[in-house]
């Protein structure tokens, strides 16, 4: 069955919601401040179930916004950014999860590198065109016309 758009807009505004929710929860985890946005565990999804099973109003929280809200963190910019400078992978209390890989890093300035063409795109097509000079001999024709309309019309 196909998705509305409306429905898509929900979900999407779900995930973000939930995702407020974690970062409440899991503050050494997961932040919002660029600074401070550390690379998650791998396994994350994994960990992050369990600990939500304990929680008595998040334990029957969908896979689809557990995945989803992982998604929307780990794709952000400023997460990118944080996997290339690598900094420290961490666990959902905060403690070390061991350092960034190698393919981690080349993985997040790929799709860094996507997201940057991606911008450049979407500013070029915004950006209001300025009209082009008219050369030496199109503003030449130009004032033949003129002149031409002037003493024929």
């Amino acid at each position: 069955m196909a998705t509305t758009e409306n429905q898509k807009r929900q979900r999407a505004e779900r995930t973000r919601a939930f995702l407020d929710q974690l970062i409440q929860l899991y503050p050494e985890c997961f932040c919002r401040d660029r600074e401070r946005i550390q690379p998650l565990a791998i396994g994350m999804q994994q960990e992050l179930r369990q600990a939500l099973a304990g929680h008595e109003e998040l334990r029957d929280t969908p896979g689809w916004l557990v995945r989803q809200a992982l998604a929307l963190y780990t794709r952000s910019p400023a997460y990118l950014d944080a996997t290339i400078e690598r900094r420290q992978r961490v666990h959902l209390d905060g403690s070390d999860a061991g350092p960034v890989s190698d393919e981690a890093v080349a993985y997040a300035r790929q799709r860094r590198d996507e997201q940057k063409k991606r911008q450049a795109e979407k500013r070029r097509a915004q950006k209001p065109r300025k009209p082009r000079k008219p050369t030496a001999e199109e503003r030449k024709q130009q004032k033949l016309e003129a002149l031409a309309r002037k003493f024929n019309g």
